[in-house]
């Protein structure tokens, strides 16, 4: 995965509630890989999603995880390595050091947690950004934080100039630091839209008719908006942020004429605790499906009460 090591000084996580690790000093931070030389098969990794799984569990992640990071196996390997996540650099180790896929899939899990730790730290929650980063190692997402939390093309490609050196680049210059297209290779690897929303909504409709519930996010404190549409979009492998503000910034915006099944639907007005006040999952037939004072449910949207309060639509999946 790692194609070199370049050292710079900064704060890693900083101990917050128990959550955040506290570091300083000088850190390792990982570089990038060559591009991949072979076809990713996605049936060859189907038979590491019970280890995976497990990993994720280990690692205290959400279930979410596991489809993002078989998408990565899918691009680092195709399921063919005994390094299958290409991890051994994260490891501090040479490339193709570990030998076993299932301490590969664990180290890979390991990094890619320091890597969301490290954006959460910064305020970043553009999911094709942090993909990135499994890529790029942490620089990359400090020097994104820098340029304004989302890694455009440009972005990616100017970090991997900026990185390029004769010794470790050879011929292969300017894009020699990493894969500028990795989180690209590996976003084409996720459900598509169809899958998505059926995956969606048969996780969602499992809390039909339960109350609303103000900062519920789970099963078990039932769900206010944001809530249930972060938790139904984790059932398809689909990270979003908490809250209905931050779903707006990290979602793609769309026309009213664009909208699909699985698209979102955000409100203003319906409260005073933010801009982006609420937020639906829209099912199509001008109808949404959210958690509201009246509880989860199907609202119409072309009734007064929702129409006059629509703000923008969003599509899910991170900003490219």
């Amino acid at each position: 995965m790692i194609k070199g090591f370049i050292v710079l000084k900064y704060w890693k996580e900083l101990l917050v509630g128990g959550i955040f690790t506290c570091m300083l000093g000088f850190i390792l931070l990982f570089g990038g890989s060559e591009l991949s030389e072979h076809k990713p098969q996605t049936t060859s990794v189907s038979v590491w999603e019970p280890v995976m799984r497990s990993a994720v569990q280990d690692a205290g992640l959400e279930e979410q995880h596991v489809a993002i990071l078989l998408a990565i196996m899918i691009q680092e390997s195709g399921g063919k390595l005994a390094d299958i996540m290409q991890s051994s650099e994260s490891a501090g180790l040479p490339p193709g050091a570990i030998t076993d896929p299932e301490v590969s899939i664990r180290q890979g899990v390991k990094h890619w947690k320091s890597m969301l730790d490290t954006a959460q730290k910064l305020g970043i929650t553009d999911l094709a950004t942090i993909i990135q980063s499994y890529n790029y190692g942490p620089g990359w997402l400090y020097y994104v934080k820098e340029q304004g939390r989302i890694g455009t093309e440009e972005l990616r490609k100017h970090f991997s100039l900026s990185h390029a050196t004769s010794a470790s680049c050879g011929w292969r210059t300017p894009h020699c630091y990493g894969d500028y297209t990795y989180a690209k290779k590996v976003m084409q690897y996720l459900q598509g839209p169809g899958d998505t929303f059926q995956a969606v909504m048969a996780e969602a409709l499992k809390y039909k008719g339960w109350p609303y519930s103000w900062g519920g996010a789970t099963p078990d404190t039932s769900f206010d908006c944001s809530g249930l549409t972060k938790w139904a979009f984790a059932a398809a492998g689909i990270y979003l942020p908490r809250t209905a503000q931050e779903q707006f910034q990290y979602t793609k915006r769309i026309s009213e004429q664009e909208l699909r099944p699985g698209d979102l639907v955000f409100f203003t007005g319906t409260s005073d605790h933010a801009f982006i006040s609420h937020v639906g999952i829209y099912v199509g037939n001008g109808m949404m499906y959210n958690s509201n004072s009246e509880g989860v449910e199907y609202s119409d949207l072309h009734k007064a009460v929702w129409r006059e309060k629509i703000y923008a639509y969003g599509r899910a999946g991170g900003k490219q």
